[in-house]
């Protein structure tokens, strides 16, 4: 299915974009580098089938269109074309000039967040070998990393009237985001252990209860809590920000963060009308879901003594959300999918990519935090 998917990609009648007047080959949120990534997979799988030339011939696409900031990830940024090629480039020594020069001009900004900030910067570098450039963005957010207000804020939704000390709660922009990076970095020797419980610690203390369970808000002020449509998405929601606090949970060791995340996702994945997903993709979708909860199928024992009380429930769900992704293929439409785009984090690409990461060893996963 995902062969057929990136084979139908690699035609451009059939790579198709929200809005063709802001076409940037370069994002690799939804744009032609969003693509590498998939081939990149398909071609650890099936060495000399031709995915390899296919997604050099995205990057280079890409390359030509130039990236447009200077740290983002999935945003059009510097650290984006360079998770792309490192992911192409697998067992090889190809693009080394190009990660060289990617490797120097990432480096922190006041927007921490993983979209388009620092987080997405760091993460790009955990693609690569250790250097001490991660050292210097693991710093910069832990020094973030308050209790009282634990982000910079410079993401709000349009038409929101915020507060003072107004902080982001989601994996995609906010604080989760960051606490993600900090865990998968710990797990790579750049320990910030400060900055990671800072976090975690601010993410249970905003989390609120309803009947499906654990739930945390868009973002939060000094005076309310700011509520976002309540669903089980990769950006914002239960799956994103629990993901988080199983990170940080085995970065430390700590049982409390690895224990409520465990809970949180368990409840939700019991309760699919708390879901309100309403796209197939990543970012908001039902691929998205599939992801987070195969990472906690696959992740260690929540408790001391090694019992997993939900390990069985996540795989169950992690087997049918995978079953009605396939489901939901249908070979009369151009993409496979009934979706917007060809991208990677709402579109084609990164279902395929989705299907492929759970049914076997794919380092892209690291990009939606999902290893």
């Amino acid at each position: 299915m995902a062969r057929e998917v990136a084979a139908r990609l690699a035609d451009p009648e059939n790579f198709v974009v929200i809005d063709p007047d802001k076409r940037r080959p370069g994002v690799l949120a939804y744009g032609e580098l969003g693509l590498v990534p998939l081939y990149a997979a398909l071609d650890r799988r099936d060495p000399g089938a031709g995915w390899h030339a296919l997604g050099h011939r995205f990057l280079t696409l890409a390359l030509r269109a130039g990236a447009t900031s200077r740290a983002g990830l999935f945003d059009g940024g510097i650290a984006g074309m360079g998770a792309a090629a490192a992911a192409l480039r697998g067992g090889t020594d190809h693009y080394g000039g190009l990660l060289g020069r990617v490797d120097a001009a990432v480096s922190a900004v006041p927007d921490h967040d993983l979209v388009s900030g620092t987080s997405g910067a760091a993460l790009y570098l955990l693609m690569r070998p250790p250097a001490r450039k991660r050292d210097d963005l693991a710093d910069a957010l832990t020094a973030g990393a308050r209790p009282a207000s634990p982000m910079p804020a410079h993401r709000v939704p349009a038409g929101w009237a915020v507060g003072e000390r107004y902080t982001d709660c989601g994996l995609s922009h906010g604080a989760a985001g960051s606490l993600a990076v900090l865990a998968l970095l710990a797990s790579q020797g750049t320990v910030r252990a400060d900055g990671i419980r800072a976090l975690a610690d601010w993410l249970l203390d905003v989390a609120r209860h309803d009947e499906w369970g654990t739930v945390w808000p868009a973002g939060v002020d000094e005076r309310r809590w700011h509520p976002s449509p309540r669903r089980a998405s990769w950006c914002y929601g239960v799956p994103g920000v629990a993901r988080a606090l199983r990170l940080a949970g085995e970065a430390l060791d700590e049982p409390r963060y690895r224990q409520a995340a465990d809970e949180a996702m368990a409840r939700l994945l019991a309760a699919p009308r708390a879901w309100g997903l309403d796209s197939l993709g990543v970012c908001h979708g039902l691929a998205g879901l599939l992801l987070m909860t195969a990472a906690f199928a696959s992740g260690p024992a929540s408790t001391p003594g090694g019992v997993a009380p939900h390990g069985d429930d996540f795989a169950t769900a992690a087997e049918g959300l995978f079953d009605r992704l396939c489901e939901a293929y249908d070979g009369r439409r151009a993409l496979g999918f009934e979706v917007a785009d060809a991208g990677l984090l709402t579109g084609a690409a990164g279902i395929a990519l989705a299907l492929l990461a759970v049914t076997g060893d794919v380092p892209a996963m690291s990009l939606f935090l999902a290893a």
